[in-house]
């Protein structure tokens, strides 16, 4: 599955933005049907997030505190560890009140009983601007080349953004494009490569 926010800049975004972000994030959960348990057990239907090692749970697609307000940017669902069970990739945006806006992909893993475990977290940046984010599976086709993703690559998770070169002021758009590749392997979150 394909989500992608290329609309939405979020570097000057006002709380209103943030609310709406979260909401559509919300929505996403709601309507792929990440994180939720049909069971009826309401502590395994809320997925827990984790910024940097600590974790957090969102209600309605944010958390406000002390530290600021984190909320869900996006989510995509798919098979990320060859089980069949659909797991789930986020994105966080976490406004620390200051000057910096950081952003962590959470990786969630089904299971097999309904609920998601955190199996990985990685930062992405500060002020970046995101793009897209896609789980490769059968039939995927590359967002950025349009070729068709080989059965070996089904289960990696690709994020594409943009970041700031090192000699920009943090005020201006990021012009630096990354796609960075992630994979499951022994049930963690690791690093494929970065482009």
């Amino acid at each position: 599955m394909c989500v992608s926010m290329q609309s939405m800049t979020l570097a000057k975004a006002t709380s209103s933005v943030w609310v709406g972000a979260a909401a559509v994030g919300a929505a996403c959960l709601l309507l792929a049907g990440c994180g939720s348990d049909r069971s009826g057990d309401a502590a395994s239907m809320t997925p827990v997030y984790s910024i940097e090692g600590k974790p957090l749970e969102l209600e309605g697609g944010v958390l406000e505190g002390e530290d600021g307000t984190v909320s869900l940017l996006t989510s995509a669902s798919g098979d990320l560890d060859g089980d069949a069970a659909g797991d789930q990739a986020a994105i966080l945006v976490h406004n620390s009140r200051g000057s910096g806006v950081f952003y962590y992909l959470n990786v969630l893993l089904n299971d097999g009983k309904g609920g998601l475990g955190l199996a990985g977290e990685a930062f992405l940046g500060d002020r970046i601007k995101f793009d897209f984010m896609q789980i490769y599976g059968a039939g995927s086709v590359s967002r950025l080349t349009g070729v068709a993703i080989h059965p070996d690559d089904h289960g990696q998770l690709v994020v594409g953004y943009y970041v700031h070169d090192r000699d920009q002021a943090y005020a201006e758009s990021p012009t630096i494009y990354l796609t960075r590749h992630w994979k499951i392997s022994d049930g963690k979150l690791v690093s494929v490569e970065d482009y």
